[in-house]
């Protein structure tokens, strides 16, 4: 077993480098896990915006009008100096003003003219108050011209806007709502899997692949057939041994949620077969390179272009349609879509479990073709 033991040796010295991203692993799904936990939203709640009025008339229907956006924000009370309204927008301080105009009733109410808004750019709040004012002066114009008097129209749509409805929100996926906090990890995973195994693997085919190292084994009583099996036993050791530290991880951090998920075999296969798929990439990229100092270049183009691409780092909802058109080809875009079925689901229909065999099958598919691909490289190269 002296390949093997070889193997092993040169394997010890990236030991820090595998604790290193073990430690990046634990950091962004730790920081993850606190920005969104005990985020589970069972009822829904409007938000209420710092907002001011500027009432030049004073009469029923400004007033009525303030009231009213009252019940749904907060106002402020600000001098109508327009540079201290500004620093106020600025600094987030409000961020909405109106303006109502001498003669508000005539102007907006039975005219055709619009108040004057002030709005954070580009903010969404801003039509989210638009719209409340704009049903606000309909609903009064709609009663008035029905027989209602101002006064009794105002009331009217005060009333309406004091009742509140009990809202919320339905669990479909039998999860609580939220996606589970190991789910997280498992997301993170590929680029741990990926950085880890090429990083490690790569320098140790680099050196077993120097000239005077082949020479050396070529002449060695060890024959080239069991060289290879103790090189194959190498990769599944090293291999084997950064799955099981990456899957004791979720156990760890989160214990029985992990433990007592009916999905929990199925996440592990996902993360074993994404552990296949980064085994070959790490012998396609050894075979390819023969330099050191380019390893760090490919693999982390490799690794970070992956992770960015097929929902790694960046969710899968905010991806365009292109970027995942491009990720269809490529195996980490798999391994996420089944683990967003499996985070998505607390119970698999008979269509979905079929969706995550294809992801399984696909990711294979692709471990294959990696695999394949370093044999021919690496045939033709010796060849030469």
């Amino acid at each position: 077993m002296t390949v093997f033991k070889g193997f092993l040796t040169v394997a010890k010295q990236n030991i820090g480098m595998l604790v290193m991203y073990l430690a990046i692993f634990l950091t962004i799904c730790l920081t993850i896990q606190k920005i969104t936990g005990g985020d589970t939203q069972t009822t829904f709640e409007a938000e209420r915006l710092d907002i001011a009025v500027i009432d030049h008339d004073g009469k029923a229907l400004a007033q009525g009008l303030t009231e009213y956006l009252s019940h749904y924000h907060n106002i402020k009370e600000l001098p109508d100096d327009k540079g201290i309204l500004q620093e106020r927008l600025f600094y987030r301080e409000v961020y909405y003003v109106v303006t109502i105009p001498d003669n508000f009733e005539e102007l907006c109410l039975n005219g055709d003219e619009k108040l004057s808004v002030t709005k954070v750019p580009g903010s969404n709040s801003g039509y989210y108050v638009d719209q409340q004012i704009n049903t606000f002066l309909n609903d009064v114009r709609i009663l008035t011209f029905s027989g209602f008097s101002l006064t009794e129209a105002i009331s009217e749509v005060q009333d309406n806007a004091s009742i509140e409805s009990d809202v919320s929100m339905i669990d479909k996926n039998g999860l609580g709502g939220q996606m589970p906090g190991h789910a997280f990890m498992f997301q993170y995973m590929p680029y741990i899997l990926m950085s880890i195994l090429c990083y490690a693997l790569s320098f140790i085919m680099i050196a077993f692949n120097k000239p005077d190292i082949r020479r050396r084994m070529l002449c060695s009583a060890v024959s080239s057939n069991s060289q290879n099996l103790q090189l194959v036993l190498g990769f599944m050791v090293i291999g084997l041994a950064v799955w099981a530290i990456c899957a004791f991880l979720p156990v760890l951090v989160y214990r029985d949620a992990f433990l007592q998920d009916a999905h929990l075999p199925y996440y592990l296969i996902n993360s074993l077969i994404m552990t296949l798929v980064s085994l070959t990439m790490a012998f396609l990229v050894g075979t390819l390179v023969h330099r050191e100092e380019t390893v760090s270049a490919v693999v982390n183009v490799l690794t970070l272009g992956m992770s960015f691409l097929c929902g790694v780092f960046v969710s899968m909802d905010i991806l365009s349609k292109g970027i995942k058109t491009v990720a269809h080809f490529l195996p980490a875009y798999w391994y996420e879509i089944n683990n967003s079925l499996l985070a998505s689901n607390g119970h698999l229909s008979q269509s979905q479990f079929h969706s995550l065999l294809t992801g399984y099958g696909i990711q294979l598919l692709f471990a294959a073709a990696f695999l394949v691909a370093a044999l021919v490289i690496g045939r033709h190269r010796r060849q030469i």
